[in-house]
């Protein structure tokens, strides 16, 4: 059998819904299917005997314990993504059935043998320890260090005490290099090929020594015995020379820590000098990333220093300008001028000007004592200051800073920010007190008053219960009202309401009213329905009521069904039209104090 469902109905007591004995019945149906199956269903999960399944296709089954608890069997506990034994010093067995396996993703174990699933490399990403012995029946890449401890054997090879031995008596290594970043030690009088090593020499049993287009390096000394021969060069007697009557060592350095003479050149000493009276570099660049000393007059064309010149005495005179200790001076009459190029700017950290104005960081001062500082524009121009901060002295007149202030005149005054006038502050549109719970107050002279967009108020106070009135004209006045409520209020208003689902009418503040009455006028112009009807409604400070009555209609049924609910402090009346035509409510409200 299906669930039976009870009506509730559309509203609140409206005689909609299933009456009290109907509903009873529909909850006695229920029960008596849950008690009579021999499951027990919950839409997505059956019971049966000792079986727990999902009903939908292809659902999990979950258990999601409460905070930290934990799911929990007689021996295992799971907890979050760990699975504990709860048996004291019990293992945790995963036993597969007949010949099935335990698998881990991609690995699988099958009693005591570790494998791939799907042909794939096992990685041990970590340091591995067998204690015991371990056997290799495939190839064995080792891409890092192998360590194996003293004495060990590789085939014929034994590793023991830094060194390696074999046992056969001999050790070779085919055609392949071999290389090594330490140090190579061979006995006294070893032999490799014809080359014999003995007492720090080499000799050659054929009587030459060739190193083919190999090079030939030493950190130590070569000694060759006088008049050994390189190539066509002979060294004797602490002399070079060259059978073929030229030196050359092409595009190599020559270094030496004695005299370097080249034809009329002599270089030592730190010094270069010239038999001949004369230096000419041609049109080469002289270069030097130290001192450069000129002891005489010199004429330098074109000039360029990369590092910093240092000129010690005498000065130095470039075009109209001079260079003496700190003074820079110009040629009789001559301007100064400073002009940096495209945006830059002429930068100088604190200057003195005619021995009077100094002008440090943001600071233009006097320096002479008692001195005024003056500013004159030429002709018709302005001293134009965007912003300033004047702490004495005077304005035409007016005393800035002084203890007995005079008043100051303005043709115009603008301010950007906002102005403050003792204890009224004005900031953009707003006009207000300063002072902590100070009124706002406004007032003409004499019998003057005050008008603000285009209403002038009056300028004395009406009697008590009076309101105020205008004449049509701009002109405020104090008259008594027809009628004075003092214990309710009387409002009205009008609300258009275009949807069938429940809408707000209107509130009213529960601290403030007990009830309140309506008369409501309904307009249904799409259907051409049209309804008058009263309404009233009070609460009890956590729940609303509400009562209609007098409802006179062209439709029969009326045009909506009112409700009453509490939102925070608002009492609201609420309304249900009968369809999605917009509707039309203007009323009347009489509210009652609490």
């Amino acid at each position: 059998m299906s669930q039976l469902v009870l009506n509730v109905g559309s509203n609140a007591n409206d005689g909609t819904g299933d009456t009290l004995r109907d509903a009873m019945i529909k909850v006695n149906t229920n029960f008596t299917e849950v008690y009579g199956s021999a499951g027990f269903d919950l839409t997505t999960i059956q019971v049966t005997g000792n079986e727990i399944r999902a009903t939908r296709t292809n659902d999990d089954i979950v258990f999601k314990p409460a905070g930290a608890g934990a799911v929990e069997f007689p021996a295992l506990r799971i907890n979050g993504n760990n699975i504990e034994g709860t048996r004291s010093n019990e293992d945790i067995n995963l036993l597969p059935s007949g010949t099935g396996n335990v698998v881990f993703g991609a690995i699988q174990i099958a009693g005591t043998t570790l494998s791939s699933t799907d042909s794939s490399t096992i990685n041990i990403n970590e340091a591995l320890i067998v204690d015991g012995s371990m056997t290799v029946t495939g190839s064995t890449n080792f891409l890092g260090a192998i360590s194996a401890g003293s004495g060990s054997t590789v085939g014929n090879l034994t590793l023991a005490n830094g060194s390696i031995t074999d046992s056969s008596g001999a050790i070779s290594f085919g055609n392949e290099n071999l290389t090594t970043t330490g140090t190579m030690t061979a006995g006294s009088g070893s032999t490799f090929g014809n080359l014999t090593l003995a007492n720090g020499s080499i000799t050659d049993s054929s009587g030459a020594i060739s190193f083919g287009n190999e090079n030939l390096s030493t950190t130590g000394t070569i000694t060759a015995g006088t008049g050994s021969t390189i190539g066509n060069l002979t060294l004797a007697n602490g002399s070079i020379t060259d059978s073929g009557g030229s030196i050359s060592f092409g595009d190599e350095n020559l270094t030496t820590s004695g005299t370097l003479t080249t034809g009329t050149l002599t270089l030592g000493g730190g010094s270069i000098t010239d038999s001949s009276g004369a230096i000419s570099f041609g049109n080469e660049n002289l270069s030097t990333t130290g001192n450069l000393t000129v002891s005489g007059l010199s004429t330098l064309g074109a000039l360029t220093v990369t590092g910093a010149m240092t000129f010690t005495s005498g000065g130095v005179t470039v075009d109209n300008l001079s260079f003496n200790d700190n003074i820079i001076s110009s040629s009789s009459n001559a301007d100064i001028r400073l002009e940096p190029g495209g945006t830059g700017s002429v930068i100088v950290d604190g200057l003195t000007i005619d021995n009077n104005i100094n002008i440090t960081d943001n600071h233009i001062k006097a320096t002479v004592s008692n001195s005024d500082l003056v500013i004159s524009p030429a002709g018709t121009g302005q001293v134009v200051i965007p912003k300033a901060d004047i702490n004495s002295g005077s304005i035409d007149g007016t005393v800035i800073g002084g203890s007995t202030a005079a008043a100051g005149t303005f043709t115009t005054l603008t301010v950007t920010q906002s102005l403050t006038l003792e204890g009224i502050t004005i900031d953009d549109n707003t006009v207000k007190t300063n002072s902590s719970n100070a009124n706002l107050e406004l007032s003409g002279n004499g019998t003057g008053g005050v008008t603000i967009s285009g209403f002038t108020f009056p300028v004395s106070d009406g009697s008590s219960g009076q309101f105020i009135k205008t004449d049509g004209l701009g002109n405020l006045s104090f008259a008594t009202a027809g009628a004075s409520l003092s214990h309710s209020d009387l409002a009205d208003a009008t609300t258009t309401v275009a949807t069938s689902t429940t809408s707000t009418l209107n509130s009213f503040d529960k601290t403030v009213y007990r009830s309140a009455k309506y008369f409501i006028s309904i307009t249904d112009s799409t259907n051409s329905r049209f309804e008058i009807v009263e309404a009233n409604v009070t609460h009890d400070g956590s729940d609303a009521y509400v009562s209609t009555f007098g409802s006179t209609t062209n439709y029969t049924g009326g045009l909506c069904i009112f409700t009453a609910d509490m939102s925070g402090d608002d009492v609201r009346l609420r309304v249900t039209n009968i369809s999605d035509a917009s509707t039309v409510f203007k009323f009347q409200r009489i509210a009652v104090d609490i």
